[in-house]
């Protein structure tokens, strides 16, 4: 960090209000000034129009936060920023390519390299499938767990892309052609095609990293599980489901429509029925082997409440015991991965000694049990919102703002004790950017989250003035 120390940052932050405003004072110690809203997002999306901008031979310019590579669940958040920011453009590029690669069956790989695509000679960009002559490749020996990540299907949020990059461009649902829709319906028919092996209705990661959670290993497995019936994974695919319907209606497809809100309305029985534990108050995720919960407190356990999955009695105990809880969620600098009191706990990944090394992440990974992630953050913050939390909500987003503002570069997380940046950086990721805007997105009632009618335009003027973006992302 150059020019502020997080104790002085952190020292003057308390009376920054939702909006960013500076404390009176303007200075968070007597000698340094801390930064407002408006300059952190401003650094924020400078850093992005810098270094998130990647170019496609086939569909040219497009973002992504992490180097070339896409991630779909990294670009549902991409788009978020990308609109705040004023160019909707790019993420409709990536779409384009995510839905590029996929196979006959509907199947698309969680992680798109433009590297595979350039070293592989394929003009679709997929990773050569095992057992071909196409195998061995330089992604492959860059990458060692490649041979796995060829298996898990992208993670279900490109409806809810097309939806929000619709309502984010006007409402206008022209660039959503038959063929772009045709793949979008084959990839989520695909998630319940392949993925329900004990045919309950719910779908299963395939591991921990699939799951958006690299290193927990306990709650969904090694690579090649498929054990873990994930809380997260069934809220992610009922939104998608009713982000399918609402862009079907806008297609006149009034039959597919009807299948859709039937699928979501199914999808949200079935995680009340078995996933809620009334005993503990906590959706945990499910093990298809015993058909016993799967006893980890992770905030991933918290995102049916972004979905709007429980009820009022059940977003209570989520909240008052958990959530707010300062012995499991409520850190120093909330919201650890895993709750506090979690066995395995941690602000420091090592490998875990009954995992064969085959599998082992090296010492010092990205921690997903216990480090602070965008993700969790946003997710949750819009979900207390949702559901009237209003404070909580606010309370959330200002230390999600501090963690994030004190430095001046982007980090991949934080550490839920101290604060302290970790990973990767500089990047550009939207989940981490969203950290610096999300007390002004509650403060204004902007929520990307709640799915509406697809030609319902998304409005984020008052966000805009407020945090002064003015000009467009990328500059004619």
């Amino acid at each position: 960090m150059s020019g502020i120390t997080r104790r002085s940052f952190l020292a003057g932050t308390a009376s920054i209000g939702a909006l960013g405003n500076q404390p009176s004072g303007g200075r968070s110690d007597g000698r340094v000034p801390a930064p407002s809203a408006e300059e952190v997002v401003a650094k924020a999306v400078r850093s992005m129009e810098e270094h998130g901008i990647h170019h496609d031979p086939k569909y040219g310019a497009y973002f992504s936060g992490y180097g070339e590579n896409l991630f779909s669940v990294e670009s549902y958040f991409d788009d978020i920023v990308l609109f705040h920011a004023g160019d909707t453009a790019l993420g409709k590029a990536a779409l384009r390519i995510y839905l590029e690669q996929q196979q006959d069956n509907g199947f698309i790989l969680r992680h798109w390299e433009q590297h595979a695509r350039a070293t592989s000679g394929r003009p679709s960009g997929l990773v050569p499938a095992l057992g071909t002559s196409e195998a061995h490749n330089p992604y492959a020996e860059r990458n060692p767990y490649a041979i796995y990540e060829r298996e898990e299907h992208a993670q279900p949020f490109l409806f809810q892309i097309a939806l929000f990059s619709t309502r984010a461009g006007g409402g206008d649902i022209s660039w959503l052609d038959d063929e772009l829709y045709r793949k979008l319906k084959k990839y989520l028919l695909h998630w319940t095609a392949a993925w329900d092996r004990d045919s309950n209705g719910l779908c299963e990661w395939a591991s921990a990293p699939h799951a958006i959670a690299d290193n927990q290993f306990d709650r969904a497995g090694v690579w090649r599980s498929y054990y873990c019936e994930g809380a997260d994974l069934n809220s992610f695919l009922y939104l998608e489901f009713l982000a399918a319907e609402k862009i079907a209606l806008a297609k006149g497809l009034a039959d597919d429509a009807a299948d859709f809100a039937a699928q979501a309305k199914r999808k949200k029985e079935l995680i009340q029925q078995l996933l809620w534990n009334e005993q503990d108050g906590f959706f945990y995720d499910r093990d298809i082997r015993t058909g016993l919960p799967i006893r980890v407190k992770s905030v991933n356990g918290l995102y049916p409440l972004w979905a709007g999955i429980p009820d009022a009695s059940q977003t209570q105990r989520l909240v008052h015991e958990h959530i707010m809880n300062p012995r499991e969620f409520w850190s120093a600098y909330p919201l650890p991965s895993y709750a506090l009191n979690e066995r395995n706990y941690t602000q420091h990944h090592v490998p875990c000694p009954l995992i064969d090394i085959y599998y082992a992440l090296p010492d010092g990974h990205c921690n997903w049990r216990g480090g602070i992630w965008g993700h969790g953050n946003y997710m949750v913050a819009h979900g207390l919102q949702r559901y009237g939390f209003s404070e909580e909500a606010q309370a959330l987003a200002r230390k999600s703002f501090e963690v994030a503002a004190a430095d001046p570069d982007i980090y991949e997380w934080y550490n839920a004790e101290t604060g302290k940046t970790e990973g990767s950086h500089p990047l550009c990721a939207g989940a981490e950017v969203l950290m610096r805007f999300l007390p002004t997105e509650l403060e204004t009632g902007f929520n990307p989250v709640l799915i509406d009618d697809a030609r319902k335009p998304l409005v984020n003027a008052k966000l805009r003035s407020v945090l002064s973006l003015s000009e467009n992302f990328r500059k004619p």
